[in-house]
């Protein structure tokens, strides 16, 4: 159990180790570039309606999920969507038949930070698994470190320096987790 745990954890361990170096070091691959683009499109109501959204965001290249909706003091309702390495600003024009999207692409450094920003579900298919994914990586940390814990004992049990190490290791692992919490 212990090794399946371990195994189940590794790749997204290693891109969350990889991507919290980027983000670490951001000047260093610059994840922070972006480019914009801003497109003004001629609509009928029909086309935007909420029967026929989804074809407009196919049609258009409008992908990710949406963040959220709002309006501004115009009255314009505007749409925001994300993915990894893209986010869009959808503004429906109210007093006129024009939508504006916004473009933001991030380069391929910020695209990897943007895999480590993903949260939660809500989505297409694919956030959903992505989260299940973040889900089980959780559980199997937590097998990881019970099993680790049931094995150390079985092996080292009289062992005075193996429990010195644990007991330090627990002590060490508590100290930061609530200095993060009181911070």
């Amino acid at each position: 159990m212990h090794l399946y745990a371990a195994l189940s954890t590794v790749a997204l361990l290693l891109m969350y180790l990889l991507t919290s170096y980027m983000m670490i070091y951001h000047n260093w691959f610059h994840g922070h570039e972006t480019t914009e683009q801003v497109t003004t499109i001629e609509v009928t109501h029909l086309e935007i309606s909420e029967n026929n959204w989804g074809s407009f965001r196919k049609k258009h290249g409008i992908k990710g999920r949406l963040l959220r909706e709002s309006f501004n003091k115009s009255g314009d309702l505007i749409r925001a969507y994300e993915s990894a390495g893209t986010n869009y600003q959808v503004t429906l024009l109210c007093d006129q038949n024009e939508v504006k999207i916004k473009r933001i692409q991030r380069n391929m450094a910020g695209t990897l930070i943007g895999y480590h920003r993903l949260r939660g579900y809500g989505g297409p298919l694919q956030y959903n698994l992505y989260a299940l994914l973040l889900d089980v990586t959780g559980i199997s940390l937590i097998l990881f470190a019970i099993t680790g814990v049931i094995m150390w004992l079985k092996i080292l049990k009289h062992n005075t320096v193996a429990w010195i190490i644990l007991i330090t290791g627990f002590v060490y692992v508590s100290l930061i987790v609530g200095y993060l919490l009181f911070v």
